[in-house]
């Protein structure tokens, strides 16, 4: 956790609950209760957690980083425990719905994780968990064209969503279902391939600061990846070459909703 120890100062600046996201998020827990009890696990500065605690929900926040739990804002509707995903100091079958955004890939031990959410869920609710799968993007993409470094560095971090899609059904006991997510071109959370139509906002040093595997590259190996983006941009290159993505209403990512409920 020690890249949000150091990016967590500058979080909120970039990272809002997207609205799309969110709501999918919501849909997806089939709540049956108005005022459910949910657990966020890895909810970072709790954007998602206010999110669903304004629709009247009583949220548990889960974070590991004191330094992003110190950014989130007051809310008496939300309870925060600082602690790991892989050992949450709660009762087994005592949520109605627990939430996992853009998270799992910094756990430690993801089955153990997993097996943790499952037990602290009630029998016939659910879980869901919003990932990303860098190996699906095609590497035709501009994205991968300029940032490559970054695709083949997340590739080791990420588990692949099929296997993460069979890891959940093994240790769950439970059916898993993947949902596809393309990336609209009006996400208000800015993760890394949020911007894919909008390619200046790489070059923006708080667009960067909030995106965890742009913090953490060696400065000179994102420099060089900056300037040619910059130059490319400039002088007409990337428009020549990919400008015929600023035509599309979504993009492919490799972000994926995975879901399951209890048995």
């Amino acid at each position: 956790m020690e890249i949000y120890d150091r990016i967590g100062t500058s979080y909120n600046k970039t990272r809002k609950a997207d609205l799309h996201i969110a709501s999918l998020s919501e849909e997806n827990l089939c709540l049956k209760l108005e005022r459910a009890s949910l657990l966020d696990v890895g909810a970072g500065t709790g954007n998602y957690s206010h999110f669903f605690s304004s629709k009247g929900h009583h949220v548990t926040a889960v974070e590991p980083s004191g330094i992003m739990m110190a950014q989130a804002a007051e809310n008496t509707n939300i309870k925060w425990i600082k602690g790991s995903a892989e050992e949450i100091p709660l009762p087994t079958s005592s949520f109605d719905g627990i939430i996992s955004i853009l998270a799992s890939h910094h756990f430690n031990d993801l089955e153990k994780a997993i097996l943790e959410m499952n037990r602290i869920l009630k029998p016939k609710h659910f879980a869901v968990i919003f990932a990303g799968d860098p190996s699906i993007v095609s590497k035709q993409s501009w994205l991968f064209d300029y940032f490559q470094i970054v695709f083949e560095k997340s590739v080791s971090t990420y588990l692949p969503i099929h296997d993460f899609k069979s890891m959940i059904e093994r240790v769950t006991k439970a059916n898993v279902k993947i949902i596809d997510y393309l990336l609209p071109d009006h996400l208000t959370d800015y993760f890394f391939a949020s911007a894919w139509k909008n390619p200046t906002l790489y070059l923006n040093e708080t667009f960067r600061a909030g995106i965890s595997p742009l913090a953490s590259l060696e400065t000179s190996t994102l420099n060089q990846i900056l300037e040619r983006l910059e130059n490319d941009l400039k002088n007409g290159v990337w428009f020549k070459k990919y400008g015929s993505i600023l035509e599309e209403d979504s993009f492919d990512g490799g972000y994926r909703f995975l879901v399951w409920q209890k048995n």
